[in-house]
């Protein structure tokens, strides 16, 4: 029933379908454009930074573009970033070449893929936090959750069908029309404005930054989920290897095994969000780190493949309990101002674990099985001891933000956000 709710609230259901689609297209642009420039262009080199390129400058100007949107009508802004894509993947399908100036052309349009991911990234989230009834909250953040798990599922699928359908250039430029219906979407979404302007420079994206780093929670919350993703990461470049000289199983159990996780997160996703609660929320990050220990471990005892498939049952279902509270604990502790740069950075901070765990995966390539999944584990381990020693926050009532555009949401009864950063703060000194 919360889930019907959620989507009976039209922004919120627009938003949810525009984000949808704009991350089912980031998975594919990464496959695609670097099946385009290997298979059609015969230049894999150009590819990996294509990838870099499209990725890592979002992040690091997030506290930047987090701080521009405070004030904003974040639902144009969203457009404009998937219209931006949209714009880059077409010029990559139409103007990308073998020769050093389309190679030039891919890496420059990559980048301007990239510039402002951020847009993209926190729009739906800015608005589940600060202007969704606290009462939905939850089954939205599952809704969220379950978005990123089918598009890491589906998204590599359908890029190879396009592929094959479409052949690689073609491909790319498919992905460039979901961008654009994306962009479409959000668009017809109307105008939400979460909060009220505030300063835009690198002062205020240094403060945005900061305000995370010194709170004990957000500090905590930022390296349970980085170590989190930095261990996913390392499985997902240690796998191949793992099913193949570890179980002695044929290589399309590695694609088996992301898929059986894939839809178990799929599904905890969902529950987890029609089951939390505020003062949950930590329960809920053990277990998932908790989880994902289990599972890692289990790696090292080589066996069957159906040990295999169940190890990938538990790290599976820990994504609900993870991301879900990751989700709520963060809403709980935005600060009366800033919000929406305080949702950009702290996403962007999670985000670089991913890629991190891939790179150190990488480098212990040549240590072995044993050495790769010790990492991981040693990581999510790590993350389970953050879970444990996050502070416990008051549980009370919290405001349903009102959007200065858009429908009421219901009155604001209960302390502000930033009175409950400020508990936190003292219960943690205490």
């Amino acid at each position: 029933m919360s889930y019907r709710k959620v989507l009976a609230d039209r922004i919120c259901a627009q938003l949810a379908l525009s984000t949808a689609v704009g991350r089912f297209a980031q998975v594919m642009f990464d496959v695609t454009v670097v099946i385009f420039v290997v298979q059609d262009l015969h230049r894999p080199a150009a590819a990996g930074l294509a990838v870099l390129l499209a990725t890592l400058p979002g992040l690091l100007l997030s506290p930047l573009s987090g701080g521009f949107l405070q004030g904003r009508n974040v639902t144009a802004w969203m457009a404009a970033d998937y219209l931006i894509k949209a714009a880059a993947t077409l010029g990559i399908a139409f103007g990308a070449s073998a020769g050093a100036g389309g190679i030039w052309t891919l890496w420059a349009l990559a980048l301007l893929s990239s510039l402002t991911s951020a847009f993209g990234n926190v729009a739906f989230r800015s608005y589940v936090a600060l202007s969704l009834p606290a009462q939905l909250r939850g089954a939205a953040n599952g809704l969220d959750s379950m978005i990123s798990g089918l598009a890491a599922m589906a998204g590599p699928a359908l890029a190879g069908i396009a592929v094959t359908v479409f052949g690689g250039r073609h491909s790319v430029a498919v992905v460039g029309a979901a961008y654009l219906a994306a962009a479409l979407v959000a668009a017809a979404s109307g105008r939400t404005t979460p909060e009220a302007g505030g300063e835009v420079g690198l002062r205020s994206a240094v403060e945005a930054v900061r305000g995370i780093l010194v709170h004990p929670v957000l500090r905590g919350l930022t390296g349970v989920y980085f170590l989190y993703q930095v261990a996913v990461g390392v499985l997902v470049v240690s796998l191949p290897q793992l099913v193949s000289a570890g179980f002695g199983a044929a290589p399309s159990w590695t694609g088996t095994s992301w898929s059986i996780a894939g839809a178990l997160g799929i599904a905890s996703s969902l529950v987890a969000g029609h089951r939390i609660a505020d003062g949950a929320e930590r329960r809920f990050l053990i277990a998932g780190a908790a989880l994902t220990a289990l599972g890692l471990a289990g790696l090292f005892l080589h066996s069957t493949v159906f040990w295999l498939a169940a190890m990938f049952v538990l790290l599976g279902v820990a994504v609900g309990p993870m991301d879900v509270g990751l989700l709520s604990l963060r809403q709980r502790l935005l600060p009366d101002t800033g919000a929406t740069a305080t949702l950009a950075v702290s996403a962007s901070l999670n985000m670089a674990g991913y890629p991190a765990g891939a790179m150190v995966g990488g480098l212990a390539a040549g240590l072995g099985l044993g050495p790769q999944t010790g990492v991981a584990l040693g990581c999510a381990l790590l993350s389970l001891g953050l879970c444990t020693r996050l502070p416990v926050l008051p549980v009370g009532p919290r405001p349903a933000h009102k959007p200065s555009d858009g429908p009421a949401d219901g009155p604001a009864d209960g302390p502000s956000d930033g009175a409950a950063a400020r508990a936190a703060e003292s219960s943690a000194a205490q």
